[in-house]
């Protein structure tokens, strides 16, 4: 078999294994809330339901672009989120395997230590985490090459590649930002060290140009069309405040009592649990400087960027950064020579399998939704209403103008395949609804006002009794534990609150 067929079969496996895991996670309601609430929002935006100015003004956008063209192109009900985390995930294997066999190292070898990389658990979570996740993970691993390729080589085509690669980054997750912001102070120590001595503030600039260009004109976009500047991702605050309640049930205090600190030390371990390989390859090029200080400042940008993210909150939970694990492990295999001769292989193996099972155990230190089933502070009504909201979805399918806050209930969406046919926030009924107190749609349906999805739901503030009263002129097809699911009886009834 060629190298090329052999590459294709093995981004093939990556694939097929990354939709089943997203398929599994949806049959289990265990996708992220912001990933549900980028693939209703991808579905709405492919299906025309989204005015421009707020497609060239969500952030992040790579992640929200790519999976709109995916929904676009692809049949009502396909999950985009899902086929472009998995393609992603078979980009990256194919992305690893080839280049492990470029530096020589056999098939035997090479196609154990490529699933070993590809199907890594801080991976394997980040393909349930959604297309922003796999962005980030494959902008880390890009990142991490360009610091080798800096080091060796400090000419025009190597800090442009850095620089670009470091925009996809802080455009691709709100954790790429703070990795991006976190790599500032260290750039200069990944270039060589005659240039960094002579000119570092302009080596500097070259690298971060992009990104602040870019920042700059999205920052000028968000004016433009104001506010249009959404993200499907929650405020970064509540989603930290979030993160940092399941830390502590899960640990307490921490180490210092100080959430910064602690978030250090736990990214660092998780790292280096998830890629003892990258310790080792470094040790044995330990006489080779050049060797030494890329992955010395990956390392920190990466556990800086966690501490940004918790001391300033503005980024979010910092749980994504575990994928820089396989990022980093991959990277060393194919910079370092040690870590690819022959006399290593073994080696090399057993620590990649070390790295796989201590990423797990990486997950269960920095992610507390991995550790909650261990424990008995789960909250079992966000996955029953998450559950509910597929189901009301699903009893939609077959009709048209329904009247629902798909914002604040995403998973409507999902269970209904498709965004058209849906009456949201997005459409201008929708406001008009609200503003005149009167529903007119052939169908409504609202969630139980005393459930955590229907505090915040527009309807239930704009009409109260709703869900409990029911619509005059309309009456109950469909109803669980949450939901309720009214049709009118009169094509021409209204009803005016």
């Amino acid at each position: 078999m060629s190298r090329g067929l052999q590459t294709a079969a093995l981004a093939v496996v990556a694939i097929v294994v990354g939709l089943v895991i997203a398929a599994g996670a949806v049959h289990v309601g265990i996708v992220p809330d912001d990933t549900v609430r980028l693939w209703a929002r991808a579905n709405t935006a492919g299906t025309g339901g989204v005015a421009i100015g707020r497609i060239v003004a969500a952030y992040p956008a790579v992640p929200f672009l790519t999976t709109t063209l995916v929904a676009m192109v692809t049949p009502d009900g396909t999950p985009a989120p899902a086929l472009v985390a998995a393609g992603l995930l078979g980009l990256l294997t194919a992305l690893w395997y080839a280049a492990l066999r470029a530096v020589g190292l056999p098939v035997l070898a090479a196609v154990p230590a490529t699933l070993l990389l590809g199907l890594h658990p801080a991976l394997l979570r980040a393909v349930v985490g959604g297309p922003a996740d796999m962005f980030l993970a494959l902008f880390i691993f890009l990142v991490g090459r360009g610091f080798y390729d800096l080091r060796a080589r400090t000419e025009t085509t190597q800090v442009m590649a850095v620089g670009t690669c470091l925009l996809g980054l802080a455009f691709s997750h709100p954790m790429g930002a703070a990795v991006a912001i976190a790599a500032m102070p260290f750039l200069g120590l990944t270039v060589r060290p005659a240039l960094a001595a002579t000119s570092p503030f302009s080596v500097v600039t070259a690298l971060l140009f992009p990104t602040v260009f870019a920042a700059a004109a999205f920052v000028y976009v968000s004016w433009v069309f104001p506010g249009s500047g959404w993200s499907f991702y929650e405020a970064p605050a509540e989603s930290l405040a979030a993160w940092s309640a399941g830390i502590a049930r899960a640990f307490g205090d921490g180490l210092t009592g100080l959430l910064a600190l602690d978030t250090t030390l736990a990214v660092f371990i998780a790292l280096i649990l998830g890629a003892p390989l990258a310790v080792m390859a470094t040790y044995w090029a330990r006489e080779r400087r050049p060797l030494v200080a890329p992955p010395a400042v990956f390392t920190a940008c990466i556990v800086t960027a966690a501490a940004v993210t918790v001391a300033t909150r503005l980024f979010g939970a910092p749980t994504a950064v575990t994928v820089a694990a396989p990022a980093l492990a991959a990277v060393v295999m194919t910079r370092v020579p040690p870590a690819a001769a022959r006399e290593h292989l073994a080696k090399v193996l057993a620590l990649l399998v070390a790295g796989w099972i201590g990423g797990a155990a990486g997950l269960f230190i920095i992610d507390p939704a991995i550790s909650a089933p261990f424990r008995h502070d789960v909250d079992p009504n966000g996955d029953r209403e998450r559950r509910d909201a597929l189901a009301v979805g699903g009893a939609t399918i077959d009709r048209d103008g329904v009247l629902v806050d798909s914002d604040n209930a995403p998973a409507v969406v999902l269970g209904r395949h498709r965004a058209r046919g849906l009456v949201g926030p997005l459409d201008e009924a929708f406001a008009l609804t609200l503003l005149l107190g009167r529903i007119e749609a052939p169908f409504v349906a609202v969630p139980d006002p005393q459930s955590v999805t229907g505090m915040n739901d527009q309807l239930n503030i704009a009409f109260p009794g709703l869900y409990r009263e029911g619509v005059p002129g309309y009456h109950l097809i469909y109803q669980n534990n949450t939901w309720r699911l009214f049709a009118r009886l009169s094509p021409n009834g209204v009803y005016e609150h």
